[in-house]
């Protein structure tokens, strides 16, 4: 159910009664460019689905409208502090040793292969490979 439009914003109340009027009068089946003009910058602005409710438009076409001319922003990148570890289920060959491989989100990376006297400190080795020396 629709909300009484004494609770909208009063340019979208003057654009539903545009709307209204268009409808009263008009000769084709097509909204007119400059309704769906108004409509796509008030739903940029006040949100698709009231301004779709309140005009009486259709929701997926509003949107299409809104989200072609709205230009998204990039998301920005956090820096990593996760680092992951993965490990198969049998990480030994049959040699008896380990393979470790670490990559940077630049893409750069490093193998090592630890013997089966592995003593090695993993954790320093990461630091230092991602720089943070620690």
């Amino acid at each position: 159910m629709a909300r009484p439009r004494a609770v909208l914003p009063a340019e979208l109340i003057g654009a539903a009664r545009r709307f209204d009027r268009w409808r009263s009068k008009r000769t084709t089946r097509r909204i007119p460019e400059e309704l769906w003009s108004l409509a796509t910058e008030l739903g940029a602005r006040l949100g698709v689905s009231r301004t779709s409710r309140a005009l009486c438009v259709g929701h997926r076409a509003l949107k299409k409208r809104v989200d072609s001319v709205t230009p998204t922003p990039p998301a920005e990148i956090a820096p990593s502090t996760f680092v992951e570890i993965r490990t198969s289920p049998e990480p030994m060959d049959r040699r008896g040793s380990c393979h470790v491989e670490f990559e940077r989100t630049s893409g750069e990376k490093m193998r090592v292969q630890l013997g089966s006297a592995c003593d090695t400190d993993l954790a320093r080795l990461t630091r230092l490979f991602l720089g943070e020396a620690r």
